[in-house]
């Protein structure tokens, strides 16, 4: 069996069809039953007037007969009703109508076709009363002309409006419970994108929508509260680390100048090494923090992708070079779009140090910016030993490292950020990045929309 469509709209279409259907259905039924019910109420009625003028089991008398005919076609209240009188090979004998076709006994229906003065739709009823004779009683099924045409325009004008007025209600309730949806997905999507302020607008008026927009402010502002918690605490333990951390560092650099550290001063200098990733690791937390909050976003400006790249891949060539490394501009096409020059500056420069740091010497390390229709593809390519799949979600994850056999402390060391970080640029301009297999190697792309 197949399920039933979870979408408004494919809900409001399969409500839509089954209505139509149903009062299509209906309208039909109607007419035909009443199209029935009058049918065989003047069957009944030419029945009744045949057996007044000739009751069943006796034979009339064909003189009496004629005249009875004559005198009943005077009369206005059968103004309405056709008597035929003929012989047994249908030759008419007396009556107030002509007919073009010998009709069958029985019952049957008469139209335009018949041209009967006076008639355009009705029944007929065809006995034999002895003596030869056979009697032939009419009657309209239409009390007006093109009766049948007028009732079929006032089913499909009744029925039409029916439906107008069912499918105006049904548009315009999809268009309100559209139009609520859509503000709490594009709530939900600005809060995605960093800005936790953002709430669902609230009717005002009490009502379900209202209270269900209440309900879901309630819980953000929660939500909100705890992560604000969260992010202060981690914000206050960088920041307050940070101080005693630089004064460390500090001191055994201070130490490491001096001749009293001679026999000491390789592991003081790994001590300061040690010192200065743990300022980078905190620098980094607290950028990525800078840049979650979104209101970086206010300072967007438009700017040329392209030359950036440019001007970036020119910076970090010599780098490259001293490792052995090869840094490679494939493409780059003219890309504007409106960001914040300095975090897609930083955004390409990790990129790149991704790349220099991780790859061993006789590395290429391809880079390209490709317009397409709605997005600039940002794609940094190396040939080294790559990432593998199973473990590419969780580098994207703060402090993830890759982990390879025989090297403690993953890929190249590092503090497991800076994956983190270039998704946060990213993600602040509405993008998204991506890491797959170059084969060999990695490649990181990142989209950023126009």
């Amino acid at each position: 069996m197949r399920p039933l469509p979870r979408s408004l709209r494919g809900l409001t279409v399969v409500f839509l069809a089954l209505f139509l259907t149903v009062t299509a259905l209906a309208g039909f039924g109607t007419f035909f039953a009443t199209a029935s019910m009058v049918r065989v109420l003047v069957d009944e009625r030419i029945e009744s007037e045949s057996e007044t003028l000739v009751p069943k089991g006796t034979t009339p008398d064909r003189g009496e007969l004629s005249r009875h005919i004559v005198e009943m076609a005077r009369q206005r209240d059968t103004g309405d009703l056709g008597v035929l009188l003929s012989d047994a090979q249908g030759n008419p004998i007396v009556g107030n109508v002509r007919l073009n076709r010998e009709l069958p006994l029985g019952y049957s229906s008469l139209g335009r076709d018949d041209r009967i003065e006076g008639l355009s739709a009705g029944r007929v009823w065809v006995r034999e009363i002895g003596g030869g004779m056979r009697l032939a009683v009419f009657a309209e099924t239409e009390p007006v002309d093109n009766y049948f045409a007028m009732r079929r325009r006032i089913y499909f004008a009744g029925f039409g409006a029916i439906v107008l007025v069912v499918l105006a209600g049904l548009l315009a309730f999809r268009r309100l419970v559209g139009k609520r949806i859509d503000a709490v997905r594009q709530t939900a999507e600005s809060i995605i994108e960093g800005d936790l302020a953002q709430r669902v607008p609230m009717p005002g008026d009490g009502g379900e929508f209202d209270q269900q927009a209440g309900a879901f402010n309630r819980m953000l502002d929660r939500i909100g509260q705890l992560m604000g918690e969260i992010r202060n605490v981690s914000n206050d333990i960088s920041h307050e680390m940070r101080t005693p951390l630089a004064r460390l560092r500090n001191e055994l650099a201070l130490l490491e100048q001096s001749a009293a550290a001679e026999p000491v001063r390789e592991r003081v200098a790994m001590a300061r090494m040690q010192a200065d990733e743990l300022l980078g690791m905190f620098s980094a937390m607290l950028r990525i923090a800078e840049i979650e909050d979104g209101s970086r976003r206010a300072g967007f400006r438009p700017l040329d992708m392209g030359e950036l790249v440019a001007e970036i891949v020119e910076m970090v060539q010599p780098v490259a070079q001293e490792r052995g490394q090869r840094v490679l501009m494939e493409r780059a096409d003219e890309a504007k779009l409106v960001g914040d020059r300095q975090l897609l500056s930083q955004l390409l420069v990790n990129m790149l140090e991704n790349a220099v740091r991780h790859t061993p010497s006789g590395t290429r390390i391809r880079v390209s910016v490709a317009r397409e229709a709605e997005a600039v593809m940002l794609v940094v390519t190396d040939d080294g030993p790559g990432i593998p799949a199973s473990q590419r979600e969780h580098v994207m994850r703060r402090f993830g490292r890759v982990e390879r056999a025989g090297q403690a402390g993953g890929q190249g060391g590092g503090h497991g950020l800076g994956l983190p970080l270039m998704e946060a640029i990213v993600r602040l301009h509405r993008g998204a990045l991506a890491l797959e297999d170059a084969g060999p190697g990695l490649r990181i792309v990142a989209r950023l929309p126009v």
